[in-house]
């Protein structure tokens, strides 16, 4: 018997890139949804930028990390996607998964089947999409005037961030991304770095438009911890206010902020935590709730995420 339309999975969007969009993934993965990523591809530093440069393929760093998120096979297949080579040859940094999914690109032709492969091969449920197939690349002007390009020069001059835009500006929007976007019931931006996994995707054209023509709710996950440079000293507000920066026309329905602060301790010795001091809003409902790891202080927990965003939805 098929379910009814009050009874099937709701379509859950998540937007951003990073260790962030992959905790998204994980908290939800157990749940009764439908998931589908759409991914930055703006990645150029470590082995994603090396195998971009020198093979020319998309960054497969963000992807891998997501596709272990949603996989449901062996823990030990897991970790070898994971494995990291180190050694005095080309492979040393190169991650074992990020290696698979560029020859898979070779052996199908395409990045989007290689991805689409890939998850045959480690049993994901849920879809992985770019933002778009091409190649981009992140410009920055920094606080000193500087402009930087490249995601991973960004994040390594430790500044804070006056403009960023996509080089090149008019890129195609992946029509994948669009059509989960439009056939969505719910759309989770974050966590993730604000200006390196974040924004980029919505600065890729159509990507806010097809957003809001769904008229869906927005969900805006915040950052537990400051990131040193691009949101030292930002609290809550300062995260949605960059966000409305350079997504003007987004429509956000609700922001998430976790409500439990405390010292992150010396595996995080460069960030607080982010404060939500006179956080308040007629338009957007703010959900406060402890949404802290506290076996990894300054990222989520997945099923306090995960519970924090049903209560939202009320589902």
């Amino acid at each position: 018997m098929s379910k009814t339309n009050s009874q099937k999975n709701k379509k859950i969007v998540g937007i951003g890139g990073g260790t962030g969009l992959s905790t998204l993934l994980r908290a939800l993965r157990t749940k009764p949804v439908d998931l589908t990523a759409v991914i930055t591809v703006a990645d150029n530093g470590g082995s994603s930028g090396r195998l971009r440069k020198e093979y020319g393929i998309l960054p497969p760093g963000d992807f891998r990390n997501c596709l272990v998120a949603l996989s449901d096979a062996e823990p030990l297949l897991k970790e070898l996607f994971q494995y990291r080579f180190e050694s005095n040859s080309e492979l040393n940094g190169h991650s074992f998964g990020n290696l698979f999914i560029m020859a898979m690109e070779k052996v199908t032709g395409s990045f989007d089947k290689a991805i689409k492969e890939s998850s045959k091969v480690l049993n994901v449920t849920g879809q992985l999409i770019p933002s778009t197939f091409e190649q981009v690349n992140l410009v920055a002007k920094l606080k000193d005037g500087i402009i930087v390009e490249g995601e991973s020069e960004i994040t390594n001059s430790n500044s804070s961030i006056i403009d960023i835009k996509l080089n090149p500006n008019n890129v195609t929007p992946s029509s994948q991304a669009l059509k989960a976007i439009k056939d969505s019931d719910v759309i989770i931006i974050g966590p993730g770095s604000l200006y390196t996994s974040i924004i980029p995707n919505l600065l890729v054209p159509e990507i806010i438009e097809e957003i809001n023509n769904t008229k869906n709710p927005v969900i805006y996950v915040c950052n537990i911890a400051t990131q040193l440079g691009e949101t030292t000293n930002y609290d809550a507000i300062s995260h949605l206010k960059s966000i409305k920066k350079f997504a003007p026309d987004l429509k956000i329905s609700s922001i998430l902020v976790n409500s439990r602060i405390e010292e992150l301790g010396e595996e995080f010795p460069t960030s607080t935590c982010v404060i939500h001091e006179n956080f308040n809003s007629s338009d957007i409902e703010v959900k406060y709730s402890d949404l802290m790891n506290m076996n990894f202080k300054g990222h989520h927990d997945p099923d306090k995420l995960s519970n924090a965003i049903f209560e939202i939805l009320n589902y």
